[in-house]
């Protein structure tokens, strides 16, 4: 099993911080990720961090779930599935 690891200083990883093929492509944003987002150093799971992604998705899309959807690139279906699994509501 392969694991890659991007060093950073600081508590952004940028494209400078990534090798030269990724740094080539150039699309996306230049800040990719904030470090250390934790609530309290115990770390984040995977399921908070997608229930965050997905509320945000909504929120930017004025809760729109076709163009949320679209922007997370999932399929309609399965973020419609996300929103009853995470308990998700517009005036939340």
């Amino acid at each position: 099993m392969r694991a890659d690891v991007i060093l950073c200083r600081g508590d952004e990883v940028t494209l400078d911080d990534l090798p030269p093929a990724p740094r080539a492509a150039g699309a996306g944003p230049r800040r990719l990720l904030r470090c250390g987002t934790a609530p309290s150093g115990e770390g984040l799971s995977l399921v908070d961090l997608e229930k965050r992604v997905i509320e945000r998705a909504l929120r930017m899309k004025g809760w729109n779930i076709t163009q949320a959807a679209l922007f997370l690139r999932i399929p309609r279906h399965i973020l419609i599935y996300r929103i009853g699994k995470y308990g998700l509501r517009r005036d939340a």
